[in-house]
């Protein structure tokens, strides 16, 4: 059995980012038993090296090899270059810290990332720049997500109306396009050579995004109701995207462990 495990919402508490019940001890479990896993987040507001040390500082000992996020990627899509980003100051930040130019009226790529307080003029921004000719590159496509109790529009949920508004046609870097998915598998496949995606269960909170499109890839999936939705019905997917449902990381711990006396 492997698994490719979500962070925010799932290991991670979306109210204080700190680790959710049995998080901790997930990973630690997964270790001690050799079970191939990749911890995949769409993080975009640090670096790849900034955000692991974060996890293991958290008391999550990810093991080296089995990490990924839209950075990991990003070289293999759109190399340093002068683009449009949109986002978050720490989005900005960390892109220019890996080479990145902001461009606002020139782009080579109009980048978005996720951002509480996007404005219409954001948005116009957008149209004029895919329109003049950049390419569209969200830097994943997450549903929604979930800041102080409230359920944002996520950037798959802003990419869709840039698409809608101009006929752009795009390919996202992170979660759950079928490029970071397949990365993610090449980077497992090195700790089991032999697995492919119908041997995977991946554990989130996000059914419409992961979920959803993990299980077109044929993999098994588990939602988890500590992050973004707390009911099934709230779920935004049809059930039979499920195939297993629990509280939080703890009690699917409890599920895995016995299976592993």
């Amino acid at each position: 059995m492997s698994f490719f495990i979500d962070v925010q919402g799932t290991l991670l508490s979306d109210a204080d980012k700190s680790p959710v019940n049995g998080a901790c001890k997930l990973i630690e479990f997964l270790n001690k038993k050799n079970l191939p896993y990749i911890v995949i987040t769409n993080n975009t507001k640090h670096t790849s090296a900034e955000f692991l040390a974060s996890l293991r500082q958290k008391g999550l000992a990810v093991k080296d090899g089995a990490y990924l996020d839209p950075f990991c990627v990003l070289d293999d899509i759109i190399k340093p270059c002068e683009v449009a980003m949109f986002g978050a100051d720490e989005f900005i930040n960390t892109m220019q810290k890996l080479g990145y130019t902001q461009n606002l009226k020139n782009a080579k790529a109009v980048m978005v990332a996720s951002f509480d307080d996007f404005k219409f003029s954001d948005f116009a921004s957008m149209i004029e720049l895919i329109n003049d000719g950049a390419k569209f590159i969200p830097m994943h496509e997450t549903s929604v997500y979930k800041k102080h109790g409230r359920l944002f529009p996520g950037v798959g949920a802003i990419a869709s109306m840039i698409k809608n508004a101009t006929g752009a046609e795009y390919k996202a870097v992170g979660k759950p396009s079928v490029k970071f998915f397949q990365t993610a598998l090449n980077l497992i496949k090195k700790q089991d050579n032999s697995l492919n995606f119908k041997d995977i269960k991946i554990i989130s909170d996000d059914a419409r995004g992961d979920l959803f499109g993990a299980k077109n890839l044929g993999m098994q999936t588990a939602l988890v109701l500590s992050g973004k939705v707390s009911s099934v019905q709230n779920s935004g997917v049809k059930p039979e995207i499920l195939d297993e449902i629990y509280k939080d990381v703890g009690e699917f711990l409890e599920v895995l462990s016995a299976k592993y006396k």
